[in-house]
Parts: C-alpha cells; structure tokens; sequence
C-alpha cells in the first residue's frame, strides 16, 4: 500500500508522514507542478501523481524539493572517493504514489543503455538519483544531469558487476513497472 511505503519513507507514524510530506510541499494524491528549469528527468508507468498525461516530468529544484540526501563512497568508475547528493529513489516513488504492485524501474539514458532496477534495492541499499558530486552539478559530460549512485562502500555486494551495470548514468527517463 502507498501508505505502508510513505511510512517507510518518512521512518515515523502514518498520519505523522502525510502530514510532514504535506506541509513539505510534496504531492501525495495530486497533480504535480509543471518544471520551470530545464526538464531533467520524466517518470511514467505505474505512477498515480503527475504533471503530463501519464508522466511525470521534473527539473533539478522539484526533485531537491522532495529529497536531498548525500553519500561519500567509492565508485567502480573511479580510484577517487566522492560525495554524492541527491534524491533517494524511494522518496522519488512515494510521492509519485507508485503502486504497490510496482516491483520494477526500467531506467533509461540518454544514449540508449536501458537498466531494470528492482525497487527492492530501495531498502536493501538506499540508492540515489545523484545530481552533484563532491559539491558540483553533473553535467551530461560527466554523467549528469542524473546518476543511479549505490553506496558502493557499504556492503560488499555493491561492488559487482549487477550494481555497476543498474548504476546508470545520464538518466532521462525512469518507467515503473
């Protein structure tokens, strides 16, 4: 159920959670605003909030507006250790009011790779729709406008080869099935 995962989300009592995320700005059971920045990332699928006929379209601000989380990790792409900031995926979900059926993202970049990411990771692991690193916004040269980014550091499991290949970059579109 939506609420069982707002719940989840907020990390306190149900009523407390619709409340917090209400008077925070964030939809529950209605229509999003449209972006006024640059179109950064667009959701469809099993989502019932949103701006467009069966999507949901947002730019940076909309996004930080609902979540900003960071992370310092390791990457598989880098030798450098990074600070990551971000949305968490699961606050993405929760204010779109994803289905609680919904078990799957199917995540899209701009040159084409395609990944499925199991919304189970949300939990598991926390990911992040990551916008910044070490302080700057990414950049489509250096894998922005958003990255999928895991907290490669903290468990092991990270460092294979599933999450390298769910971790992806220059996101454009996000399908929730």
């Amino acid at each position: 159920m939506i609420f069982e995962r707002l719940v989840r989300t907020c990390g306190i009592g149900t009523a407390a959670c619709v409340l917090t995320m209400l008077l925070s700005g964030i939809a529950v059971a209605a229509d999003l605003p449209e972006p006024t920045g640059d179109e950064i990332l667009t959701v469809d699928g099993a989502v019932s909030v949103s701006n467009r006929t069966g999507e949901a379209v947002f730019d940076h601000a909309m996004l930080a507006e609902i979540d900003t989380h960071q992370f310092t990790t390791n990457n598989p792409w880098d030798e450098t250790v990074s600070t990551f900031e971000g949305i968490r995926l699961s606050s993405l979900m929760a204010a779109l009011g994803v289905d609680a059926g919904a078990e799957l993202l199917v995540v899209a970049a701009l040159d084409g790779y395609v990944a499925e990411v199991p919304i189970a990771d949300f939990d598991r692991f926390e990911p992040i729709l990551a916008w910044s690193r070490d302080g700057e916004r990414m950049t489509v040269r250096d894998k922005g406008p958003l990255w999928l980014v895991y907290p490669y550091d903290s468990d092991e499991e990270l460092t294979g080869e599933v999450y390298s290949a769910r971790s992806v970059w220059q996101i454009e579109r996000i399908t929730v099935e």
